[in-house]
């Protein structure tokens, strides 16, 4: 089962092994917060949470496009995403001021971040160099990695300060950021050297190809001796597993899950209620705008049933997603106020309950930000359309 979905088992074995490590290790995390461990802190275990997103949506996206649009992405990559997020994961453990930390792992970083972003760069560039019968530009494609893991660095660096402003945590010296850097840069340029060098005398290494058309991939692969990629196009594309039918499936259970979220929500309000309404003036405050906003919430989910009951597919469903929207990030600000008010105030269990609902509603809105149904057929066109098949209809008989 794990070839039909990753290609290759052992791409499969590894990246379970990956985000099983991941999610072991943020419930480590809360563990320790919870038992008042002298290390643990809220901002440690928010940025726990947060990497654990992060790098969980960074070793699933190869095998999710691979998967959904048919590009083969060679599975060193994926492996190589796991094993530096396992790194990451096991050095942030080493000591403050050790030399590892500050020397090892960016530069690790850098290397492997700069290899993903090469494979991509290289693939587009080639296609296009092909479509007009010119060789390769490697150096191209090496200055467009450098450049764009230069700009994700400061990305995150510039993230990570604004982190520990909003949470009022120590920030290294400059001194330790400034060598993160410029070991992260050389490991930038040390791939970059060795990847300009690996295409050159194998071009195929850093190539990420569509297999839309599965009988073409399988005879380039066979012809370019790529073994690999011959093995994860035959795997992927006899798998007759009905994922359709999967999805449905899932999804007539979709109200269950609501009313089980909305009981675990209510939980949560009684719980968080208990804990803040002992306090005075912004606890009781906050107390009360729990309350309401699960009162929004439901009321938005009840009317939602009531439409899809209906089968009524039109502008209300927009301004129903509207409404799921907006229902959402007044939870998340809520529960982001009371997150803060709660270590304040030192309640721990309320912190990860917080933490957790915090990352759900989270992940909830950028599901009704992105997701389905994208576009909505207005009401007066819809009945437009019907009143001209209707006249279309009767001046046929």
């Amino acid at each position: 089962m794990l070839e039909k979905i990753f290609g290759k088992k052992s791409t499969g074995v590894v990246y379970i092994v990956c985000a099983s490590v991941l999610l072991l290790s943020l419930a480590a995390s809360a563990l320790l917060f919870l038992v008042r461990y002298p290390d643990a802190s809220l901002y440690v275990l928010f940025t726990q949470a947060l990497v654990t997103v992060i790098s969980l949506a960074a070793i699933s996206a190869p095998v999710f496009i691979q998967k959904r649009f048919r590009y083969y992405i060679p599975p060193f990559i994926e492996i190589a995403l796991c094993a530096y997020v396992l790194l990451f994961l096991l050095l942030q453990r080493a000591p403050e001021n050790g030399m590892v930390l500050y020397s090892f792992l960016p530069a690790s970083g850098g290397f492997m971040l700069s290899m993903v972003l090469f494979a991509v760069f290289y693939s587009v560039l080639s296609k296009r160099a092909q479509a007009k019968g010119r060789r390769t530009p490697l150096f191209r494609s090496v200055a467009g990695t450098f450049g764009a893991a230069l700009a994700l660095m400061a990305a995150l660096g510039a993230l990570a300060a604004l982190s520990s402003v909003i949470m009022n945590a120590p920030r290294p010296p400059l001194h330790a950021s400034l060598l993160s850097l410029a070991h992260y840069l050389l490991g930038s340029l040390l791939f970059c050297a060795t990847g300009y060098f690996a295409a050159r005398s194998h071009e195929e290494r850093f190539r990420i190809r569509s297999f839309k058309n599965t009988e073409s991939a399988e005879r380039f692969a066979l012809v370019k001796k790529n073994r690999s990629m011959y093995t994860v196009v035959g795997n992927l594309s006899r798998d007759t597993t009905d994922y359709r039918g999967v999805f449905l499936r899932a999804k007539a259970s979709y109200y269950t899950v609501r009313i089980a979220y909305l009981a675990l929500y209510a939980g949560y309000i009684v719980f968080s209620c208990i804990t803040f309404w002992e306090l005075s003036g912004w606890g009781q405050a906050i107390a009360f705008f729990l309350c309401s906003s699960f009162l929004f919430t439901t009321a938005v989910y009840i009317y939602e049933y009531f439409l899809f009951r209906k089968r009524t597919v039109n502008q209300r469903l927009r301004k129903l997603k509207i409404a799921k929207t907006t229902a959402r990030s007044y939870s998340l600000l809520l529960i982001l106020a009371a997150m803060y008010f709660a270590d304040f105030h030192y309640s721990s269990l309320s912190v990860v309950l917080s933490v957790g609902m915090l990352l759900f509603n989270l992940c909830l809105l950028f599901y009704n930000l992105f997701g389905k149904p994208r576009r909505y057929p207005p009401v007066k066109k819809k009945n437009k359309e019907e009143g001209a098949c209707a006249e279309k209809e009767s001046g046929k008989e």
